[in-house]
This record gives structure tokens, sequence and C-alpha cells, in this order.
């Protein structure tokens, strides 16, 4: 089993329901379905167990997770053991994703003892082998609870498509499994191109699986789940031995092999973990990043928890250029540091690669090999864009033309090594992400198979640069002066169905239909909008429901406030929502977009629905409805700075 609740669509349309629906409750009907469900696997295949995630198509955490787990899924399993006639219980492994698993397991071990629970090592992807914070809180608890708590090492969505094989970085990640997280078990993804089992994204005539492709990476994680103290000497040998064998070279070779695996095994987790957006699918690290997402990563739903428990301690970009503003010390691992190190772990990969000659399997050893160009590359690129970047914030602070000047040959380097990153892929890879749907959203949203290769990504980031050239020419001639201009937002005509209460959005507005709090700073283009008031009190209670008709399509402003807090709905996050981009809704449109007396900003999602009559249930907690906009008006992304940490400068590339 994989996430609840979710039905089959014959089922949901007999029925008049939705497959899932985040946002639903616990309903009669489906409970009955899913127990029953369960009992018939459980009577056929008593021995098999069931993996269970409660969350993503449940509405976060809650009492609705416990009741689920403990009134319909556990019931569902004893009853399946009574119709087969046996009393041992199979395993039922709890997974802690997006739930609060150790409330629970504290509800479900009284009556059903042959739990497990298993929560990702470093999210989907591989960082760091120095899990810290809240994220190793929790697993070390989950551990603390007395059952078996299993590491899965998830999606991989830094590593895909090139090889990875550093066993220095999977040993140490096990290591940290057992010291840090109290973990006793080990779930495995592929290293690549889990969407695309079984085969491997490489461009070869008739296709080649990942596992034989990826077998070092099994191989690997394998040894040091069985025993992960082993001595680093004796490591270096073993495995260059293997390395040696596969590819018919001399021992030594085996071992420069090795070395350029760990080598280049180091670029992904630090750039992933220094200049990232998420540690979640819908960013293919490979594929690059768009300068946007480097200077202004909130705007693409920063997932915040990667850089204080994924990552060892220290800076994110915009940070670094604030301290170096402000002249303050820097603290731990910083971007300038990262950008040097990724690319002298791609020299160093080069080096050792080079010094191999291959006597077997030739055709795949030259693939190894190009993946490690490909490496150095990538390295390269970011490493360029991100002194680009940090001359960009510059700007941001000086608000002179000279600091972006600065800033163009580094940027301009970065899209010639990006460009040399094409032809090694072009002829060699089918695509760098295997997930490709419009959930995948950094660098580009992926929607019908779009942007999931890097030639299709080249004339995106040319496009850039050329864009930043015109823009330092306009600023040149305009002596520094220029802005994006400020084009208001006109309220749409649409009939809200069940609420009755409205204000016009501005200044010293009341937004709420049970208290007085008022706005007390707005970007200029929500001004004027009819918002919809409702009580505070009730969206925290029972959520927030919106039914309306339009005669035309339309957009929905939401207002999401940006501290996280129970009480604060949670904006759309497809790291824990598989749903959360259903209606366009996942990316924030206007960043820091209005401030209320007492309240920390918002910022703004828009949710499209075509012509007709429509039911939106947002989640429990507070939130700002601000209104309809026709669906062609056009929504310009950008920061409206509200936070007083300063200017939006997006505008330069766009």
């Amino acid at each position: 089993m994989f996430y609840n609740i979710i039905i089959p669509k014959p089922f949901a349309d007999k029925h008049g329901l939705k497959t899932q629906d985040r946002n639903r409750p616990i309903i009669p009907l489906i409970a009955d379905y899913t127990q029953k469900s369960i009992a018939a696997f459980v009577a056929k295949y008593p021995n098999v167990g069931l993996m269970v995630a409660l969350g993503e198509a449940m509405e976060g955490v809650g009492q609705d997770d416990i009741d689920w787990f403990t009134k319909t899924i556990i019931p569902g399993v004893k009853d399946g053991l009574k119709v087969a006639g046996i009393k041992e219980e199979p395993p039922i492994v709890l997974r802690a994703h997006d739930t609060d698993a150790p409330a629970v397991m504290k509800a479900a071990l009284p009556f059903y003892k042959n739990l497990y629970t298993e929560n990702k090592f470093n999210g989907e992807a591989l960082t760091t082998y120095g899990p810290r914070g809240a994220w190793a809180d929790l697993n070390r608890k989950l551990a603390a609870i007395g059952t078996v708590n299993i590491s899965n090492v998830h999606i991989l969505a830094n590593l895909e498509p090139f090889r990875y094989g550093s066993a220095d970085f999977i040993q140490k990640s096990v290591q940290a499994m057992n010291k840090i997280y109290n973990a006793k078990g080990l779930h495995l993804y592929p290293q690549h191109s889990y969407w695309d089992w079984p085969y491997a994204a490489d461009d070869v005539k008739g296709r080649i699986l990942e596992v034989d492709r990826d077998w070092i990476w099994y191989k690997e994680w394998a040894r040091y789940a069985w025993k992960s103290e082993r001595e680093r000497p004796e490591e270096i040998n073993y495995w260059g031995k293997q390395l040696a064998d596969k590819y018919g070279s001399s021992l030594a070779d085996g071992k420069s092999i090795l070395n350029a695996y760990e080598e280049s095994g180091e670029i992904s987790p630090k750039l992933l973990r220094r200049y990232g957006i998420t540690d979640g699918n819908r960013q293919t690290l490979t594929l690059g990043m768009l300068m946007t997402q480097l200077i202004n990563p909130f705007r693409y739903g920063l997932f915040t928890l990667m850089y204080e428990s994924e990552a060892p301690e220290g800076e994110m970009i915009i940070e670094y250029a604030e301290k170096e503003w402000k002249k303050q010390g820097h603290i731990g691992e910083t971007p300038v540091q990262v950008a040097k190190e990724v690319v002298e772990h791609g020299k160093k990969a080069l080096a050792s690669i080079e010094k191999v000659k291959a006597t077997k399997d030739v055709e795949e050893f030259n693939r190894l090999k190009n993946d490690m160009y490909c490496y150095d590359e990538m390295a390269n690129f970011y490493a360029e864009k991100v002194k680009s970047a940090l001359w960009i914030l510059r700007f941001k602070y000086s608000n002179q033309v000279a600091d972006l000047e600065q800033a163009l040959p580094f940027l301009q380097k970065s899209v010639d090594h990006y460009a040399k990153l094409v032809k090694l892929t072009e002829d060699n890879y089918l695509y760098a992400n295997s997930m490709q749907t419009k959930q995948r959203k950094i660098p580009m949203r992926g929607v019908d198979k779009t942007f999931i290769h890097w030639k299709e990504m080249l004339p995106v980031f040319t496009k850039e640069l050329n864009h930043f050239k015109k823009s330092i020419d306009s600023l040149k001639s305009l002596n520094g002066a220029t802005a994006a201009k400020i084009i208001p937002y006109q309220p749409a005509d649409v009939k809200v169905l069940n609420e009755t209460g409205t204000y016009l959005i501005n200044k010293n507005v009341e937004v709420f239909a049970d208290t007085s709090v008022q706005i007390k700073e707005v970007a200029e283009q929500l001004v004027g909008l009819k918002g919809i008031k409702i009580s505070k009190e009730k969206q925290v209670r029972v959520g927030t429901e919106i039914k309306f008709s339009t005669k035309v399509p339309v957009k929905l402003l939401v207002g999401f406030f940006t501290q996280k807090n129970s009480k604060y709905l949670a904006p759309p996050q497809l790291e824990t929502d598989a749903s959360a981009n259903n209606y366009g809704q996942s990316e924030i449109k206007i960043s820091n977009a209005l401030v209320l007396n007492g309240f920390p900003p918002a910022n703004v999602h828009a949710y499209s629905f075509p012509a007709g009559t429509h039911t939106l249930n947002l989640g429990k907690g507070e939130c700002l409805v601000l209104g309809f906009i026709d669906d062609k008006q056009e929504l310009r992304i950008f920061n409206a700075g509200l936070d007083g940490r300063g200017k939006d400068i997006d505008w330069l590339f766009e």
C-alpha cells in the first residue's frame, strides 16, 4: 500500500467521488471499501505485510491519520488474518512521510505489535552524511519507540541520470543512519530513472537495464548495510579490485576509477544542499537552475528543511550576499566555498578517469567516463553562475550598475559550460529526469515531457543571458532609474455562493469576519481587488471552502503567511501533497505581497478555474482569500519586498 486515501477510478466514478482529495475527511464508504480490500489481500497473502503512507492524500498531520491507521487499516489486516485462520501478525511498515508517526505508533502499538517505521534519509535526494536538526530528531524519536526504524534512500532527484558510486559517501551515510538516526534497516531506491523502471536513461540501442548499469550503487549500499564499520584502506582495495575486474584493468586503475566516483560523488550533494530549492523530485539538479531561482529562492517554494537538517551548517546564496554587503562574518559551509570545491572535485575526477585503460566492457566504461565530463561541466556551470549571482545580489543593495557588469562575464562562462554539457549529453542520454509531469518545476515546469533534456534548457539559459545584457543597457541609459511597470489587477465578475462578506483590498482594511485585523502594507497590484471575508476561527477549526460560479475562466488569489505555524494554512507544497499543483497553485506569484498588523508577510498563489460552478476546499488554518481576476490577466511573478529585505530584481532576467 502506498498513499492513503486513494480509491480506484471506477469506484470513485460510481459514487461521485474524486480518486483522491487531500481535504476530504474520512467517510464511511471509503473506509469500508479500504478495510474490506485489505482484508481480502491479507486473507490471500497473509505473510506479505503492508507499507502504509498516511501522508499526501490525507490532510497533513492530525487525528484522521491515527483513525485511518487504527480503525481502517489494522482492522482490515485482522479481518484478513481471521479469514485465513492465522494468528501471526504480518509486518506493517508505517512511513513517517507527512504524518505524526510517533503519535500514530503510540495509538496502534497497544493492539498490533509487528510494526515498523520508515523515514527518508535525505528527503528525495542524497545531500549529506551528517544530518542534523529537526529531521535527525524525528528519526531518533522514531527509533526510541522501540520498534525498528528504517532509513529510506528515496528517488535521488539530485543524482539522476549520471552514474554514482562513491563508496566513501555511501559508507558514511549508512554510518549516519546507525549513529545519528539509530536506524536498523535500509530501504534503497534505484540510483536514477525510478519512473522509467526497469530501463536506464542512456541512449543505447535496445535500452539497458538500470539495475545492470548501476550495479555498484546496489553493491555499495548492500555491503555497508550489512556492516558499515570497515577500515578505509580495506575498502579502497576492495572496490578497486571490483572495478578492475569489471573493466579488465590493473588494480591501480581500479582504484583510479573509484577515486573518480568519489570525487564526482561530492558534486551533486554539495550543489543541492547549498544552492537548491528542494530535496524533492520537483527539482532536477543536473538540468541547472535559473538565475531567479538562485537570487530569489523563496519565490519557488524554498524547502528550508533541506538547509536546516540535510546540509552542514552554512549559508544560502542570499544570506551570503547580505552578510557581504553588511560586512558580517560568515558561518559554516558557504556558497563560495562550494563553488570552489565542486570545480576541484570535477578536475580530480577527470584526472583519475583519464589514467584508466579498460579492456573489458569498454562501451560501458566510455559511458562512465563521459559522465565524469558531465559532472565537471555541471560543476563549472553552477560555480560560474553562483559567482554571477553574488554580484547581482550586491546590486540589490548598492544600486550600482557596475555590480551587474561584474556579474556578466561569469554568467556568460556559465552558459558556455552548459553548452559543453549539452554536447556531452545530446547523443548519450534520452532524458535527465524520469519524472516528466507538471509536478516537476525546477528549473522549468515539465508539462507533457518537455524540458527533460539539456538541449531544451540551453535556449532558456541563453535567453536569460541576453535579457540580462539588455537590462544592463537599459539601466545605463536611464542612469539606474528603471523598474518594472506596475499594472494593477482587475477584479473578475464572479458569484460567490457560500460566503457573503467582502472587502476592497487597501491599507487599513479589515480582512477577517471575526477580528479587526487590518492590512498594514500591500503591493499596489492587489489594491482594489475584492477579497472574501471569512471567519478566522472557522478557518482554523474546519478549513476554508469557497463555492462560486463564473462565466469566464478565472484565477483565485490566495495569501499564505510565510511563517511556519500550526494556526496558519500551509502553502501548496509538492514535497508532501501530490495534488498541490492541480490548479496551477504551487508556485508563488507575488512574494511578500501584503502584511497584516501582527502577522508575518503573506505570499500570493493563484488557483486557475475554467468557466462553470466550482468548490475549492483549502485545509485548516488562517489564510487570505484575496479575490478573483480574469484568467487572461498577466501575473508577472515578482517579490513585492514587504518583508523589509529589499527590492525585487527578478525583472533583470524576465
